[in-house]
């Protein structure tokens, strides 16, 4: 796919969208018409900055590598967010510079988005790119959630 034809198409979901594309730190987040409209993430992300930041997928390691929250996955995850946080000021950034986020969850249930949601909202000014993944293990049996992100900084 052509730059070019990226611009038009990210230029016509804006046209499209009845929803004012919201901005900070030059990432913009709308909700186009006929996708339904999220309360907890946005459906694009669009990034206009000079530098593109991959976070790594975070989890409930403190400082010291200790995993928190052993048993409790909302305690994890609000750890994960609190160390994306962290990662993204370490550069400068802010965590409205964060465009994307990938969420892994051990043994996903579908009725988790509701509190996954809410998490997303306490840690994001305006909720970003959301994806959600189940799966059935991470890299240690204790660690039940990694979130990884996306920044794009000016």
């Amino acid at each position: 796919m052509n730059a070019r034809y990226l611009s038009v198409c990210v230029a016509s979901l804006i046209a499209m969208s009845t929803f004012p594309a919201a901005s900070d730190d030059g990432v913009r987040f709308l909700n186009p018409e006929g996708l339904f409209k999220p309360s907890t993430f946005s459906q694009v992300a669009i990034a206009e900055g000079d530098v593109m930041v991959f976070i790594s997928g975070q989890t409930a390691r403190d400082e010291t590598s200790k995993i928190v929250a052993i048993g409790d996955v909302q305690r994890q995850t609000d750890k994960a967010l609190e160390n994306l946080r962290i990662a993204i000021e370490a550069i400068g950034g802010s965590i409205g510079d964060i465009a994307k986020i990938t969420t892994y969850i051990v043994n996903l249930q579908p009725e988790d988005r509701f509190w996954i949601g809410k998490m997303v909202k306490k840690h994001f000014p305006k909720p970003p790119a959301h994806t959600l993944i189940g799966i059935s293990a991470l890299a240690a049996p204790e660690l039940l959630v990694e979130i990884e992100a996306i920044a794009v900084l000016d």
